[in-house]
């Protein structure tokens, strides 16, 4: 059993950008990410919404910008899942390319707001605030759009996001930059080992070798790219798959320590709540009310 930790959007059509209406009788991904970026807004909707280390209830209006490759879910309340069809999830959600329009956001002076919002899109932004409702009404119009209409409008609500009221969710004192992780080859194939192979056994040499370095020369390049050791980084994926299945609830918490590649069950819980700030079963209890 293993939960679906990143997600490959389908852009088939060509576009860099992608509009779709969501009408579900909840959210069912687990806990993912992406090279996309992500503005999402619920429409009509209720529960809780986890982006980066951040936890928050979300209801409707929620509004919020997701950067390129944080880790993110939406988890539906109770009620949602009671199969009361008159009770449904609404949501418009717009996905853009990591690379959309990147030359222009670089280097034209007119696109410096919208850069620095996708920068700070690492963090995580909510737009709740009332006066942000002209976002929310691009939103609406956006859906009958398409093509160069549909980049055009993307173009217009980043803008409008930048000059608005925002909050960030995740710390900034804190290292969440994912995009800077895959500005080296060596480090995607770091990472692209890590994603697949981190709930087994893995050694220093063995990681090491995917790059082609010594251990020493290793500890030292991945620490300058993602100012943590691999150990940490590896935990880190642990406990955010962890974070999933503990919502299922379909695993004991003996299970998912085994399945998330802990080897004891004293090891997990302290891991656990170093990187959550809760024990397992205090998580449970306060995000998993069912």
């Amino acid at each position: 059993m293993k939960s679906i930790m990143h997600e490959m959007l389908n852009l088939s059509t060509g576009s860099p950008v992608i509009i779709k209406w969501c009408d579900y009788d909840n959210f069912k991904y687990p806990f993912h990410f992406h090279g996309e970026y992500e503005i999402i807004y619920i429409v009509k909707s209720s529960g809780k919404r986890f982006i980066g280390k951040n936890i928050e209830n979300y209801t409707d209006g929620d509004l919020v910008l997701i950067g390129s490759f944080v880790p993110h879910m939406y988890r539906s309340d109770d009620v949602y899942h009671q199969n009361n069809k008159k009770l449904r999830v609404h949501a418009i959600i717009i996905q853009f390319a990591k690379d959309f329009f990147n030359h222009a956001i670089r280097y034209y002076p007119e696109f410096q707001k919208i850069n620095h919002l996708l920068e700070e899109s690492q963090y995580g932004i909510c737009f709740n605030d009332k006066s942000n409702d002209n976002i929310r009404t691009k939103m609406w119009h956006a859906l009958n759009l398409k093509g160069l209409n549909l980049l055009i409008e993307c173009i217009n609500i980043l803008s409008l996001m930048s000059d608005s009221t925002k909050r960030l969710l995740n710390d900034e004192s804190a290292d969440n930059s994912f995009d800077k992780q895959y500005d080296d080859p060596r480090l995607i194939r770091i990472l692209s080992f890590l994603h697949l192979k981190y709930t087994q056994p893995l050694s220093l040499s063995e990681i090491a070798s995917v790059a082609g370095m010594n251990n020493t020369a290793f500890c030292r390049f991945f620490r300058s790219k993602t100012s943590k050791s691999c150990l940490q980084y590896i935990n880190e994926l642990r406990v955010n798959y962890a974070c999933g299945l503990l919502l299922e609830g379909k695993l004991t918490m003996a299970q998912i320590c085994f399945e998330t590649g802990f080897n004891n069950i004293s090891n997990f819980n302290r891991q656990f709540k170093k990187i959550t700030k809760y024990t397992p079963s205090k998580y449970l209890e306060e995000f998993k009310r069912r």
